[in-house]
């Protein structure tokens, strides 16, 4: 009996043969591959501009600089997402505070939001950036928080790490890919294995505007120019007949290696090509699960919002382990007794000791009851039905 875990990598020929090609080529890293993948990106997604890097936590890192994120600068953040979401504006010195989520779709909640934007408006410190975070693959309620970011005129970074491929209707029977809705400033993405798609590790961003693009392009890369139309030493950089100085460069700002490579870039590119069908193959499974532990009365689904598409990069449920007479340690690891790996997304940030007192317990309720209850099961998508049923006896033998 093999190991379930609860996410896995999908490699195929195609994807192989696309990384054999590039290591045969002449480029392994700042090669066309990486834009290629970039530019596929945009046309899965919507987005006008992308601009790939070394994983999600600096996609979101090179989102928040671009986003003129800094020193004193108040974000908001739901307490129910990995660290990386938060961190991203604690690296350039801004203040973190925490929306509570909505408890149905596990999401920032926009009330909850909208109290803290005008608390900080009143004091006179308004909210620099609001970090939206679509758990699991639900995207956050995106025309909720257009209608926050066009009275408060914060920057909008949605982190999309998991929810690459998801897509929602809005009130007019538009629908709307993650990536493509204009009033987003820039929407962040994760390669990592356990994700839709993988290129080992690596992550990229997307926008619609040129110029936040190109912020992050060059902060990608130690913050070094090469175009002879953005150099500002023109006495250096060019000989006396106009031409650049061909070994010329400057560095304009302090930025980072946050590069992906060529090799990974290929096998990102390969990948995109069945992220359609593997978000199918991902809902049946959670259909699956829905329609299997129906008769289990301490478990529930999360919901999902009228018009939304959700993409189901991690199968929550929720479970009242204390009505059960079961912790979720006994549950976790009486599955893992039958070989099935599960795991808890997230703790909440404000849990952590790096940002402890940051929020009380009584403004977070929802994501510390979410917390106490939370649970994902195994979900990609090589799992056949023999594999969803062993996940499905297994926990009703742990809650029995």
């Amino acid at each position: 009996m093999s190991f379930i875990p609860y996410g896995r990598q999908h490699i195929t020929d195609e994807d192989i043969a696309a990384v054999v090609e590039v290591l045969k080529s002449d480029y392994l890293t700042q090669g066309p591959a990486i834009e290629t993948f970039e530019k596929a990106l945009c046309q899965e997604t919507g987005a006008q501009f992308a601009v790939a890097c070394s994983n999600g936590t600096t996609a979101l890192h090179l989102a928040a600089i671009a986003g003129g994120i800094g020193p004193g600068d108040r974000v908001v953040v739901p307490p129910i997402t990995f660290v990386a979401s938060a961190n991203c504006a604690r690296y350039n010195g801004a203040e973190i505070l925490f929306a509570d989520i909505d408890p149905a779709t596990l999401t920032m909640s926009p009330l909850v939001c909208r109290r803290i934007l005008e608390k900080c408006a009143a004091e006179g410190r308004p909210v620099k950036a609001v970090i939206t975070v679509d758990l699991a693959g639900h995207p956050c309620d995106m025309q909720a928080f257009a209608l926050l970011k066009k009275e408060f005129g914060f920057v909008w970074i949605q982190d999309a790490c998991h929810s690459i491929g998801a897509s929602w209707e809005d009130n007019l029977g538009i629908r709307w890919k993650v990536g493509e809705f204009p009033a987003v400033d820039m929407t962040v993405y994760s390669f990592h294995p356990v994700k839709h798609i993988t290129t080992g590790e690596g992550g990229m961003i997307s926008t619609h505007s040129e110029a936040l693009a190109a912020n992050m392009r060059l902060h990608r890369s130690h913050g070094i120019m090469r175009d002879p139309a953005g150099f500002q030493n023109p006495s250096e950089a060019f000989a006396a007949d106009g031409s650049a100085n061909p070994w010329y460069y400057e560095m304009q700002k302090l930025g980072f290696n946050y590069r992906i490579t060529d090799i990974q870039a290929a096998l990102g590119t390969s990948q995109l090509r069945r992220l359609a069908e593997n978000i199918v193959k991902r809902q049946a499974i959670v259909a699956a699960y829905q329609s299997r532990l129906a008769g289990l009365p301490w478990l529930k689904f999360p919901q999902v919002a009228d018009g939304v598409s959700h993409a189901y990069h991690l199968a929550v449920v929720q479970i009242d382990f204390a009505a059960a007479g079961r912790t979720r340690a006994e549950v976790m690891n009486r599955l893992k007794a039958d070989e099935i790996g599960t795991q808890v997304h997230y703790i909440p940030i404000p849990m952590m000791p790096y940002y402890a007192g940051t929020v009380d317990s009584a403004e977070i309720p929802d994501s510390l009851a979410y917390y106490r209850q939370a649970l994902s099961l195994p979900c990609f998508p090589q799992m056949g039905e023999a594999e969803i049923e062993r996940v499905c006896s297994s926990l009703k033998k742990a809650l029995a």
